[in-house]
């Protein structure tokens, strides 16, 4: 087992290539500092960046993070806190799981951040947790993934929360609450395959925009929508 812990305020770059492969490769960092460039990537089976119980921690003001995981049974968990941070996932293969929550603990900041997630495979478990006016998009290609997105906080104003899946079985969720002033929030999901569940529950003082796209037999649609 390898085990890396970084404290860095520039940028880093981990590696787990072809060759370790067969082994586990747990990646842990702590970083503070603004305008940070983290490049995440791993090759391989049962790898990890943070674990369920402890995140890698990313601190600080317009960050660029980039992960990439190419295997099965992979886990990240990062949780991110500031504003104006770019964060780009991509996952290929079955039964990863994807935890990323910007602005919960442990400073609970995360204002005007775009996070997107890109997963190809089956069984995945994709989450996005997020902050104040955020920008949050997942898109999945297989079967019997599970996807969910959550932002409650007290100012939605302009956030959007967008879902494409393709492939059967899957279950989408989507939740938004919050005040967004004039401009309001939007959720858009995209759906196409057979026997999905996508619920949305969105509520909030003014203008909450729901839209739903689904082709397909034996879906299963489920929105609620309130002021």
């Amino acid at each position: 087992m390898k085990s890396l812990r970084l404290v860095t305020l520039v940028t880093a770059i981990l590696l787990a290539t072809p060759a370790l492969a067969g082994t586990m490769n747990n990646v842990y960092i702590d970083q503070v500092g603004s305008g940070s460039t983290i490049t995440m990537t791993q090759q391989g089976t049962g790898n990890s960046i943070g674990d369920s119980s402890s995140s890698t921690s990313l601190n600080g003001d317009n960050q660029t993070i980039s992960i990439s995981q190419v295997g099965s049974n992979n886990t990240h968990n990062v949780s991110v806190q500031g504003g104006s941070a770019t964060v780009n996932s991509a996952i290929i293969g079955d039964s990863n799981t994807t935890t990323i929550n910007c602005g919960t603990t442990p400073t609970s900041s995360c204002s005007d951040t775009t996070i997107t997630a890109n997963v190809t495979g089956d069984q995945n478990n994709t989450s996005i947790t997020a902050g104040k006016k955020s920008n949050m998009s997942i898109t999945t290609n297989g079967s019997q993934n599970n996807t969910s997105i959550i932002s409650t906080t007290t100012n939605m104003m302009g956030a959007t929360a967008s879902v494409t899946t393709v492939g059967d079985a899957n279950t989408v969720s989507v939740t938004q609450n919050g005040p967004a002033s004039t401009n309001g929030f939007t959720t858009d999901v995209q759906v196409t395959g057979a026997s999905n569940n996508v619920a949305v529950t969105q509520t909030g003082t003014i203008d909450s925009n729901v839209s739903v796209h689904s082709m397909g037999s034996n879906n299963n649609i489920s929105v609620t929508s309130g002021n």
